[in-house]
């Protein structure tokens, strides 16, 4: 899938959503938990370095997005809004295992990890894709949402903001 084409569908994904523009991302868990009646749960942990940055995991009753606990907050409301977007585009669809079943299988091994590791095997480039474009989406439109800031009288500054900030122009 092109790029403007990911796009667009991502753009059209989340106009059909009507998520609030300034939404963090405790509001968009709580908009997406209504939209799909089933809570969302946001736990930090430290991941291993060889493991993501971030993982959604779909239980029986819930839906829990695991992010990296020890990284800068701007990166781990990324994290966050990308698994979101796995929930998003429908890329979980069914438990992974329930927590009987991770218990009986694996006994030495608390169910819930096993239910992350077993979560996140199954995602295409595409859909990797898809989550890292609605989460760029979902941030970008937090950002244009903040208040603008006033002009200053310093010309560079000025130049700086409009380039970097605010592109548009809006």
């Amino acid at each position: 899938m092109a790029d403007r084409a990911l796009r667009r569908r991502c753009e059209r994904i989340l106009a059909d959503l009507g998520l609030p523009d300034a939404a963090g991302v405790r509001e968009l868990c709580d908009v997406l938990a209504g939209r799909q009646g089933r809570p969302i749960h946001l736990i930090g942990e430290h991941l291993p370095t060889s493991s993501p940055c971030g993982l959604a995991v779909r239980t029986e009753r819930f839906d829990v997005v695991f992010y990296e606990a020890g990284t800068s907050r701007m990166h781990q409301e990324h994290i966050i809004r990308h698994e979101l977007g796995h929930l998003i585009c429908g890329h979980l669809t069914a438990p992974v295992l329930d927590a009987e079943a991770s218990r009986l299988l694996l006994p030495d091994l608390d169910p819930s990890l096993v239910q992350a590791v077993l979560g996140r095997t199954d995602y295409s480039e595409v859909q990797e894709k898809e989550a890292e474009m609605i989460a760029s989406l979902l941030l970008r439109r937090s950002v244009l949402a903040r208040p603008r800031p006033a002009a200053t009288e310093d010309p560079v500054l000025n130049r700086l903001h409009h380039t970097l900030i605010d592109p548009g122009g809006r």
